[in-house]
């Protein structure tokens, strides 16, 4: 299939700048999916831990909760939207790495 076939088989929402960098790596390392899936869930739980508990620590240190449970709403709702598109560029190239090669 050529880059340009295979770009076009893409989805709007999946950036094909991800997509191709996941390819190499998947490609290049033979990495195994289900490790590169793990870390990925582990650093979410992280980040999304430690957002929650800042913005708790924010709100019990006597701030603003409306203005501190906005913002972090807004935060974990950003991050998790990137790590969402980020998920979907990985399961695309794993797809395309699949198909390549049967």
């Amino acid at each position: 299939m050529s880059d340009a076939q295979r770009t076009n088989a893409r989805p709007w929402y999946i950036s094909s700048r991800q997509v191709d960098e996941y390819r190499q790596t998947l490609e290049s390392d033979r990495s195994d999916l289900s490790m590169i899936k793990t870390l990925k869930i582990a650093r979410s739980l992280l980040v999304n831990v430690g957002i929650i508990a800042i913005g708790g620590y924010g709100i019990a240190a006597g701030g603003d909760p409306t203005l501190i449970a906005t913002l972090a709403l807004a935060v974990l709702g950003g991050y998790n939207g990137l790590e969402l598109s980020d998920y979907a560029a990985l399961l695309q190239a794993y797809q395309e790495v699949q198909n390549d090669g049967k």
